[in-house]
């Protein structure tokens, strides 16, 4: 018998890793004496980030840039999103301002941020599997 091996589509790597992500923010709801909202930040951060990277690979394109504001601006040429989603995207970018050396900062977020964040990946997980949710049926 020989066996066959199926490269992963990029879209779909970037995707499973947003869902790990998602999962461990879903997940820190369960333990904040451990998951601070400074790390549910990071983590809900990075999963936004897949998210996003999987629906610009599967229409084959990347954007300029990683931070949220850059995706917001350049997955508005597919879809609309609702304005307070990007409100809650935008804060993201306010919270941890590091491209600049010259500018670097950081401000720490609260307990009470911890529902925004668990939000915005909720709901960019949703604009990612309607995405690919045809791609994901032939999988």
């Amino acid at each position: 018998m020989v066996r066959v091996e199926q490269k992963i589509p990029v879209w779909k790597q970037f995707y499973d890793e947003g869902k790990s992500f998602h999962k461990t923010v879903k997940g820190s709801l369960k333990r904040p004496e451990v998951f601070t909202p400074e790390i549910v930040q990071n983590i809900a951060a990075m999963g936004i980030e897949k998210y996003f990277m999987s629906i610009f690979v599967h229409r084959g394109t990347l954007p300029q840039n990683h931070t949220m504001e850059d995706f917001i601006g350049e997955v508005k040429a597919f879809f609309p999103l609702p304005g307070d989603l990007e409100e809650s995207l935008r804060y993201f970018d306010t919270l941890q301002q590091i491209c600049s050396i010259d500018h670097y900062k950081i401000t720490k977020p609260e307990s009470g941020d911890v529902k925004r964040f668990v939000d915005a990946i909720d709901r960019v997980a949703q604009l990612a599997d309607r995405e690919l949710a045809e791609e994901q049926v032939r999988q």
